[in-house]
Parts: structure tokens; sequence; C-alpha cells
């Protein structure tokens, strides 16, 4: 198979098509017509210059008219003049002609070198080898190039290995509903469960599990790309609350857990989509839920954050999380407490990529950190305030 149709490049090995053979004949060219002008005009104009010259100190020295001076010796002189101007000129074209070789071999090897380089080393990173990098230490625009190549080939790499990653994450997440789902069907075939109301629920809870992930993926994947539109409109933050606190009340008095709302008094105007908002505020939530034992509380507080932002917190009284998986935990598909995954069903890993992701295209921020309690943990995200009147998007929309 050739390489082309390998998908690598194809290999130029012609020293004709190289750039050092464009680069080294341009000099030389430039100092031959340098010396082919000096050579013409050395002799077409230099012996008119050197009769008037020689005229004229004839002249002086003598007090001679010209007719009287020796024509053999102005011949001769003429001629000697002739001669020693063509062998100067002659020395000095050579010198030159030598001296451009090898500043041009200097030059041409300092531009053809690393482009070479970037050549072999496009090809590595082609065939997968994504760390391989050129050298930084080239001065000039070739080093702007080299710097911006080792920044391209770093951003690939990196996308790279979020590529294999989220592969890995993705099959792994599917696989522990799909291995559940066999287990159940292998046991109904096998007689170990009958076909009940218990086992149909304990199915239809995976199968529901799959959805949701499928659906989170879909939507984390639009949302990145920037082609899930987002329609802020001026909305009462606490109506969300509201909504949010009384879809949950099933769920936490189940489990056992206290959910409060802590909130001003109504109106807290917002510009934002009243859907994402909703949504962010379900995932902190149900996050907090799933990490907040039988007996604990999770408290929803919203109030305003400065003069132009509102803030919402979601307080729990749950396990917290380690120092070193705070700043993971906005990524896709982490969970550092890989133990839980099937607590409460087992969340899809994306919801809290799905909160910084609709948060900040909404023009607010999001983080966490430690619970007010001294346990737990608090995340925290704000929007922007909206005026009594104010009904048009942000420009970010």
């Amino acid at each position: 198979m050739s390489e082309v149709s390998q998908g690598t490049l194809p290999r130029r090995r012609s020293v004709r098509r190289s750039l050092f053979w464009r680069l080294l004949p341009s000099y030389l060219v430039v100092i031959l017509v340098g010396a082919a002008a000096s050579l013409l005009a050395g002799e077409g104009l230099a012996p008119m210059f050197l009769e008037r010259h020689v005229n004229s100190m004839v002249r002086t020295m003598h007090n001679l008219t010209p007719a009287a001076i020796d024509e053999g010796m102005l011949i001769e002189l003429s001629a000697g003049y002739r001669r020693a101007l063509t062998a100067a000129q002659s020395w000095a074209a050579l010198v030159s002609s030598v001296a451009a070789t090898l500043v041009a071999l200097f030059v041409t090897r300092r531009i053809v070198g690393p482009l070479r380089e970037l050549t072999s080393v496009s090809r590595r990173i082609a065939g997968g080898r994504y760390q391989a990098r050129l050298d930084a230490g080239v001065p000039g625009e070739i080093g702007d190039l080299v710097d911006a190549f080792n920044t391209m080939a770093g951003t690939l790499a990196r996308s790279e290995h979020q590529r294999v990653a989220l592969l890995a994450d993705v099959s792994h997440e599917f696989r522990t509903p799909l291995s559940n789902l066999r287990g159940y069907i292998e046991g109904l075939e096998d007689g170990v469960f009958e076909p009940d109301a218990g086992t149909l629920q304990a199915c239809h809870r995976q199968v529901d599990r799959l959805q949701r992930l499928v659906d989170d993926i879909g939507l984390l994947s639009l949302a990145e790309s920037g082609q899930l539109a987002l329609r802020p409109r001026r909305i009462d933050l606490l109506e969300l609350i509201e909504q949010t606190h009384a879809s949950f009340l099933a769920r936490f008095a189940r489990k056992g857990v206290g959910l409060v709302t802590s909130t001003p008094d109504p109106p807290l105007w917002v510009h934002a989509d009243p859907e994402r908002t909703l949504q962010v505020m379900t995932n902190l939530v149900d996050n907090a839920l799933r990490h907040t034992p039988k007996g604990g509380r999770v408290v929803l507080t919203a109030g305003r954050a400065g003069v132009a932002a509102a803030r919402v917190t979601v307080d729990d009284t749950g396990s917290g999380i380690p120092e070193g998986d705070v700043e993971h935990l906005f990524k896709r598909f982490f969970r550092g407490d890989r133990a839980r995954r099937a607590v409460e069903g087992g969340g899809s890993g994306i919801g809290l990529t799905l909160v910084k992701e609709f948060v900040e295209r909404q023009g607010g921020q999001v983080g966490v950190t430690r619970g007010s309690s001294g346990a737990g943990s608090e995340f925290w995200f704000t929007l922007p305030t909206a005026a009594g009147g104010d009904s048009q998007p942000p420009a970010n929309a």
C-alpha cells in the first residue's frame, strides 16, 4: 500500500525541488548580476573617464594641446587600466561569490533545517506519535512557526487523550447498566427471578439510567459545540427554587434526608434561560442527595451577590470532597467516590459538566467549597440580574 493511501504525507526526495536549492541559486544570481554590471560599467565608462583625466593631467603638467599628446602612451595607459580594472573586478566577483555561497549555505540551512524537521515531526504526529515536538531554540519568524506548531501539537495530544478517555468512560458507563440488564434477563430465562413488578421495575431503572446517560451525552455535545441555543429572558429565580424544591420532596423523604430552602422575599429577577437554569439546580440538588446519608440535610439558598448578580448555593452535610478532587469535579465522567456509582441509580457523570457549561454560557460563574457546617460540600453558581423592564437577551446568548 502506498504512503498516500495509508494517510501519510508523500515524500518528496527530489533535490531540485528542495527549498535549499531554490534559495542558494538566488543568492548567486544576485552576485553574478552585480559582477556583470560592474564589468560592463568598467569596460564601457571607465576608458572615457580615464581619457578625460589623462588629457587634463597632461595639459596641466606640460601645457600641451591634446593633439601633441603621445597616442601610444594613451593607448598603453588605457589598456593597462582596463587590464587592472578587469583583474580587480574578477577577483572581487570571485571573492564575493565565495562569500555569498558561504552566507547562502548558512542562511538556507538555518531556514531549511527547521522546515525539514517540521516535515519529519508532522509525519510522526500524523502517525499517532503526538508527543513529538520541534526544537524551540530557533530564532526569528521560523521560531514563531516552531512555537505555533508545538502549541498545535500539544493541543492535538490533549484532544486525543480526551477522546480516548471519553471513549473509555462512555464504554465503562454503559457496561454497568447493560451488565445489570443482562443479569436480570438471564435470571428470568433461568427461572431465578419471577417476572413480577419488582423485577420489571429494576430493569426499568437500568433502562432509565441508559437513557439518561445517552441524553446527557447528546446534550453536552450540543452545548460544547455551540449548537444548543439558549433563550435567556427576565425570570424570577425564586420560582425556579420553588419548582426544584417541590420536585425533590418525595425523593428526599424516601431517603430520609431533609431539604430546606432559604430565600429572600420575591421576586429575584435574573437574565437566564429558565429551562437550563432549572436543569442546573436539578443537577446540583440531585448530586447533593446522592452524597448525603440518611438523617442529613440539604439547604438550597438564593440571594443577591453584589449589584449585578444573583447567587444560588446547594449546601449538604454529606461526605465532602477530597482536596485533590475539587479541580476535577466539573470534568465529564469524573466521580471521585467510585464506590457510590450504584447509589440512587448512579449519576451519568456529566451532570456537573452540564452545570458549568450552562452557567458560564449565561454569563455566570460556578464553584464548590466546603460545606457551611464544616462537613459536606457547598456548590454555588451566579447569574446576571435583570432590570425591571429588561427583556432583551444578553449579547453572548
